[in-house]
């Protein structure tokens, strides 16, 4: 119980975060957007990694979930992929879930700081653990990510899940 207000304490700050940084970053227009283009690029194609990484999990596989997201992340984001706790829930359910991303757009971006907005379309496939009947939901997910520069490389920082719906 504690764990999960931690972590909605976590996300309430993300958001705050990329709301004030999306409003500073918008001041600055479009002009310098188009400036960067190269960063652009660079920005959308992590944030498509992460979203994509981050949305697709087998419950037998746990360590390359984690391993892929070592690989685009920072901060706190890097601190929680290094040391994830097992979720006996997915484990039960012989959860596996793939996402692949719909569209992403960069809505701010700086010389070391950006926020990319990534929507995603994902198959959830787990076993009823009441009927052991299989079970397929599809869902559609957008998710605003915070990216940050660190040498070289973008990598996420931050992100929130803005909303999810089901997908017919």
């Amino acid at each position: 119980m504690t764990g999960q207000r931690g972590a909605m304490f976590i996300l309430a700050g993300f958001a705050g975060l990329l709301l004030v940084i999306a409003l500073f970053s918008g001041f600055q227009g479009v002009n310098r957007l188009s400036g960067r283009g190269d960063d652009s690029v660079a920005v959308e194609a992590v944030a498509r990694q992460f979203a994509e990484a981050y949305g697709t999990y087998d419950y037998r596989e746990p360590e390359r979930f984690r391993e892929r997201l070592l690989e685009l992340t920072t901060g706190v984001v890097r601190a929680t992929a290094a040391n994830p706790e097992p979720d006996p829930v997915a484990i039960g359910q012989r959860r596996v879930t793939t996402s692949r991303v719909v569209s992403a757009s960069v809505s701010a971006l700086s010389v070391d700081a950006a926020a990319v907005s990534v929507t995603v379309e994902q198959v959830r496939r787990s076993i009823d653990p009441e009927s052991a009947e299989p079970v397929e939901e599809h869902v559609r997910q957008r998710v605003n990510c915070r990216l940050v520069r660190e040498g070289d490389r973008w990598l996420v920082a931050e992100f929130r899940l803005m909303f999810e719906e089901p997908v017919s």
